[in-house]
């Protein structure tokens, strides 16, 4: 099989500058597949923009390296209401498809996995920035007196790397300052607000066992593919590499199975939602969590958008056969 494979991103230029997106690229291109670059935002500075038709000579789209589009979400959301449904129901093959996009680029979707899967979140309060000024955060923090001292973290609910994401003292404890934290919380507030209408404020208790790292459970083409542990930097409340996390792979009893677990059934409870038939298979998912004091594994993400999945890691080789294929067929 042979054809044209595009990944659709954000900024004009080059997208394969990582190992793992490389890697990808080169194994497709192997396979004999022409894989194209193209921005869904900008147009081409010698192609023009992106047209229904344009989309439509394509065997597949794919977002797996579609980073930020949450800075444009609400043009996001129009371009895959008028240009990527159209092109699928055309017969374009869309990893992942739209509608889960839609649904997965907006994190109250944690909520769905809460309710109805029973699945562990942090105790996450989601404040409406629709309604006028940012309400007094000490407030908010009052109705998270479960926190055991910990504080609580504020952040975007369409957001990515960090992005106006900051953590915030328990009320009353000495490094708590009224004036500091209300000013994080206002800036979280005012950039939600920015977004999208759909966007919410999220006012979460800060999860002490990130400092132990962060799990990114990943599963490839509807099946587990690998682990990898991000443990942030000194102090730092965030596992982000680009701020100094440390990142390895995970092999045997140091992956938590109760995470493999979870990672299941939100393949499950997602075919069921937005798949269109029994051969259908998510392309990718990256599970993100932390295991708590009581060996719970507690979700903070299940990213199926724009995830990194470091693809370059020894455990990640039949899971690379897979998400081609799932490009690919």
């Amino acid at each position: 099989m042979s054809g044209k494979i595009l990944f659709l991103k954000t900024l004009n230029g080059k997208l394969a500058s990582t190992p793992s997106d490389k890697l990808l690229f080169e194994t497709l291109c192997s396979q004999g597949f022409v894989v194209d670059e193209r921005s869904w935002y900008h147009p081409h500075p010698e192609l023009g923009p992106l047209t229904v038709d344009i989309l439509k000579t394509y065997h597949t789209i794919t977002f797996i390296a579609c980073w930020d589009y949450n800075l444009h979400i609400e043009d996001f959301e129009s371009f895959l209401k008028n240009f990527i449904i159209p092109a699928r129901d055309a017969g374009v093959k869309v990893v992942n498809c739209p509608e889960l996009l839609l649904w997965n680029s907006n994190k109250v979707y944690l909520k769905d996995l809460e309710n109805d899967l029973g699945i562990a979140i942090p105790k996450t309060i989601f404040v409406d920035t629709a309604a006028g000024d940012a309400p007094l955060i000490e407030d908010i923090i009052s109705r998270h007196q479960d926190t055991h001292g910990a504080g609580v973290v504020v952040k975007p609910s369409v957001s990515a790397s960090g992005k106006e994401t900051y953590k915030i003292p328990e009320l009353g404890s000495p490094t708590y300052d009224p004036v500091d934290a209300q000013e994080k919380w206002e800036k979280t507030y005012r950039y939600t607000r920015s977004l999208s209408a759909s966007a919410k404020a999220m006012v979460q208790p800060f999860e002490s066992a990130i400092k132990r790292g962060e799990f990114s459970v990943i599963f490839l083409g509807g099946e587990y593919s690998h682990t990898m542990l991000k443990k942030p930097a000194g102090d730092n409340f965030v596992a982000i590499e680009e701020e100094g996390a440390t990142i390895r792979e995970l092999h045997g009893d140091e992956v938590p199975l109760e995470g493999k677990e979870i990672g299941r059934k939100v393949l499950r409870y997602v075919k069921e939602r937005f798949g269109d038939g029994e051969g259908w298979r998510l392309g990718y998912l990256r599970l993100d969590g932390v295991v708590n004091d009581a060996g719970k594994f507690v979700v903070i993400e299940a990213e199926m958008f724009e995830p990194y999945v470091y693809l370059d890691v020894e455990g990640a080789r039949e899971g690379l056969e897979r998400l081609c294929k799932a490009l690919t067929e």
